[in-house]
């Protein structure tokens, strides 16, 4: 596509929206301490719950109330916004869409939800707009090489963690809705309580809209219950619940006369079993379940013609133990996993079956973290028998020294392995990360993060069109991630994050093309703690694509997000809720196929009972 032209004032207008607020004030409204709460917060990306503080992991974590402040439909929305993270284009709610981090596509990212991977067998794909922003408690992103602890994870790991039952009161909850421009619509409930020993969470909601760019509709259904019993003693029965599905279109392309329209549906099922057999010793036991349907259709835009159409049916029945070892010094992690997957492709138009396998799959895992002083060590290793691409070991050796109360060290190093698609007959592509990186609250009033970061992946297959063969190729891909939070000054705040990618071939020392060498995250927050909250996140994405793209990046992204309590924050108050996306109806976008939505709005309420 055309390059569009900068348009300097209109990003010159949010940059002092942007800093006037710190020239006005004296004295910070607020403490600092809400900013280093990555001293105590624990984490559970590695299968350790621990602190941040002995994380060596480069780890973000989003929390329930930043994902309200922005109004979030999916998990697109709430990524869209995390430093290191890079989606190809924000189109339609709970739409089609790839994402990267630190140069890893979205293949070698693993999803999870409630423990169950999320991503196909097809292509390792997580299609993150089916789960809902409204069931998630917080989402912890590792950025990095995680198979030690996870398995198929060479670029790292996205773990969605639920909402659990409110064990304040036998029952309370919420409704909300919105709607926007195109008959974008999203309207959901949301139902917790306990009763003695039992607690449950209920959701379900749907969305739609009639696309905010040509065949770029959908209409989305989803529901979520988490059932927990606390059993007599020290142990607990917990039970979760999955089910959402869609018709979509993903895109047209008038210029090729061409469409794509999806039909996914995908329903996972956990029963967990925690329980503690010494002061020191606890098991844990889970089996989990999950299916996936995908209809697939691409056609002629002009004649409605189908030229292709594919049903793809996966199943994925696994069951886990971990035994947790927990001193005060000391934290291991021991356990072992089996799953049988299955997949199946039918040819819809002549109703023959193009691919029909299963594999059983076992993984072996043992992570430790040892604290000494103001030190602690992480060494982890798994063994993966992957059933299609050979066995894979995967160590890892982390690091993090407590410097001061106000700074923290990390260093981290591991090896990584992606699973190749579960058609195909190919060696897993392998990666050695290193990360060396700090966390800082020393100046007064700003909290820092810095990581710098290394990945060595190799066995990369890539398709040459011009002597229609496959090559095995070795990618370098160094940089750097930068962060920054400042305290609340009369009610507002700043943050900022930049990462630098430089992707080379190693065997050529050229450029990697479609990795993204240049991504900025700016933010604007400002709370009253009483009647109104409102966020402006700013995001832009050198794409460095190849030409044949099309892409167009040459802006910056705005979006504003408003919320507000007439009557103020108390029980039972509703609340309003205003965005506007893309103010400036900008063009972020890798490639022209899969072009970004333009500017457009759209408000709601939430109640609480």
């Amino acid at each position: 596509m055309k390059t569009i032209l900068r348009h300097s004032p209109k990003i010159l207008l949010p940059l002092w929206l942007f800093t006037a607020p710190l020239a006005a004030a004296a004295e910070p409204d607020d403490s600092i301490g809400l900013l280093d709460a990555w001293q105590g917060e624990t984490v559970s990306a590695s299968r350790l719950p621990k602190p941040v503080s002995h994380t060596a992991e480069n780890v973000t974590v989003v929390t329930a109330a930043e994902i309200q402040s922005i109004n979030a439909h999916t998990l697109i929305d709430i990524l869209a916004n995390v430093p290191g993270m890079q989606l190809e284009s924000t189109r339609t709610l709970g739409g089609l869409i790839y994402f990267r981090s630190q140069g890893s596509s979205f293949n070698h990212i693993l999803v999870m939800i409630d423990g169950v991977p999320f991503n196909n067998l097809g292509d390792n794909f997580s299609d993150i707009g089916l789960i809902p922003a409204r069931i998630i408690e917080r989402v912890e992103i590792v950025k990095g090489a995680a198979s030690s602890s996870w398995g198929q994870a060479l670029g790292g790991v996205i773990n969605v963690i639920t909402k659990t039952p409110d064990r304040e009161r036998r029952s309370g909850g919420s409704l909300s809705s919105s709607v926007g421009e195109r008959r974008t619509s999203d309207s959901g409930a949301e139902l917790s309580g306990s009763i003695e020993r039992f607690g449950y969470y209920l959701s379900g909601g749907y969305s739609g809209s009639k696309g905010l760019l040509a065949n770029n509709h959908g209409d989305y259904s989803n529901a979520y219950a988490k059932l927990v019993y606390d059993l007599p003693g020290k142990g607990q029965l917990a039970g979760t619940f999955g089910y959402s599905q869609a018709n979509r279109g993903d895109f047209a392309f008038a210029p090729l006369d061409l469409k794509e329209e999806t039909y996914p549906r995908q329903l996972f099922s956990t029963l967990t079993l925690r329980t503690t057999l010494t002061d020191q010793l606890e098991l844990e036991l889970n089996g989990r379940h999950a299916t996936r349907e995908l209809g697939l259709d691409i056609g002629l835009i002009s004649t409605y013609l189908p030229l292709q159409s594919y049903n793809i049916d996966e199943t994925v029945s696994g069951v886990g133990a971990k035994l947790l070892w927990r001193t005060s010094s000391n934290l291991l992690a021991v356990g072992i996993e089996y799953d049988h997957v299955w997949m199946r492709s039918t040819d819809s138009m002549v109703h023959v079956d193009t691919l029909n396998r299963k594999t059983d799959r076992w993984g072996f895992y043992l992570n430790d973290t040892l604290t000494v002083g103001n030190f602690s060590f992480s060494p982890g290793v798994r063994l993966d028998l992957t059933g299609t691409s050979g066995d894979q070991f995967s160590p890892s050796f982390g690091i993090t020294w407590q410097l001061t109360d106000t700074t923290l060290l990390r260093a981290y190093t591991a090896r990584g392995y992606s699973l190749p698609a579960f058609l195909l007959d190919r060696t897993s592509e392998k990666v050695w990360t290193s990360q060396i990186g700090f966390e800082s609250t020393t100046i007064p009033y700003l909290w820092l993060k810095g990581t710098l970061f290394r990945n060595d992946t190799w066995d990369i297959v890539t398709y040459d069109s011009f002597s229609n063969s496959f090559n095995h190729e070795r990618h370098l891909k160094q940089g750097f991630e930068v962060e920054a939070k400042t305290a609340s000054l009369f009610n507002t705040s700043l943050s900022a994050g930049y990462d630098y990618i430089d992707a080379r071939n190693t065997s050529t020392h050229q450029i990697v093309q479609d990795i993204p060498r240049h991504t900025l995250l700016l933010g604007l927050q400002y709370d009253d703690r009483q009647y109104l909250k409102g966020v402006l996140n700013g995001r832009h994405i050198w794409w460095n694509a190849a030409s044949y793209h099309n892409g167009s990046y040459q802006g910056v992204i705005w979006d504003l997000h408003l919320t507000a309590t007439p009557f103020g924050r108390k029980q039972h108050a509703p609340e309003l809720f205003f965005s506007i996306r893309n103010i400036f109806n900008g063009s972020q976008y890798l490639d022209e196929f899969f072009k970004n939505a333009g500017r457009w709005v759209e408000g709601g309420m939430r109640i609480s009972f």
